[in-house]
């Protein structure tokens, strides 16, 4: 009889064995995860088509824009009178959560944080009020076909002026006078809320850091997983920081043409 078959297997014999099974399965999930991720970039921007529309509705059925949610109960503050539209269209802030419950979508994205929503108030959060194009004006700032929006969407490529013979990760222009903006941070969720109102960590990356720090400039350009050495600017020796934020915003020109159209402009 042979001895040594008796024995099984050696500790060495087993270590390698494990070993082998580990790789096996680490090479199982990263293909997995690399799907899960895909499909929730996916999912999300419809969840924000949505948004989109029900934002376009919401125009549509009070003649304004909802104010921003700042205290994650899914409703817009201030809270809009109609006995009182001067007040009740100035809002708490400008930039806050998406009041998702007071426009009937979801509250999360496929990443289980809160959409970062931003509106130019009190221009499109004041309903007009006299039939005239006059909206523009500060001390009676409100929503006609006069009034312009703050916000600002802007994005890297290719410089204009050199017709891409010069870097490619010139800051460009993407969109102006926005009337609203929603943002979906990301897997990473950098700087993002989630749904039970923690704040996740600050972005790393300039770029991304553009779309948390509630001013009135957003920024929108390609995925990029980061690395060592990177860097947000137009040199293109060093790779873009990360970035993963997703984003959909409301055209002044769509949202006035709706409101022409549903005959409640001007």
């Amino acid at each position: 009889m042979n001895l040594r078959r008796m024995r099984g297997f050696t500790l060495l014999e087993i270590t390698v064995v494990l070993l082998i099974i580990g790789l096996m399965i680490a090479g199982l999930f990263a293909p997995l995860e690399t799907q899960f991720e895909a499909r929730d970039r996916r999912q999300t921007p419809a969840l924000l088509d949505d948004i989109q529309t029900a934002l376009l509705g919401y125009a549509l059925t009070h003649g304004r824009l909802p104010c921003p949610d700042t205290e994650g109960d899914g409703l817009s503050n201030l809270p809009w009178n109609p006995l009182e539209p001067v007040t009740s269209g100035a809002c708490a802030q400008s930039v806050g959560i998406l009041p998702w419950s007071e426009l009937g979508v979801p509250g999360t994205d496929a990443w289980g944080n809160r959409y970062t929503y931003a509106v130019s108030q009190p221009e499109f959060t004041r309903p007009d009020t006299d039939a005239l194009c006059n909206g523009g004006d500060e001390a009676g700032a409100h929503f006609d076909l006069c009034t312009r929006g703050r916000l600002n969407v802007r994005s890297r490529g290719d410089a204009p002026a050199t017709s891409g013979i010069e870097s490619k990760a010139e800051l460009t222009t993407y969109a102006t006078a926005i009337p609203a903006v929603v943002v979906s941070h990301g897997r990473n969720g950098s700087g993002a809320i989630s749904a039970e109102g923690f704040v996740r960590a600050a972005p790393t990356g300039a770029d991304e850091a553009e779309n948390a720090d509630a001013d009135a400039v957003f920024m929108l350009r390609g995925y990029s997983r980061g690395g060592a050495g990177c860097a947000d600017n137009a040199t293109e020796s060093s790779p873009l920081c990360e970035f993963d934020d997703l984003m959909i915003w409301v055209s002044s020109s769509v949202l006035s043409a709706r409101m022409v159209q549903a005959g409640k402009l001007p």
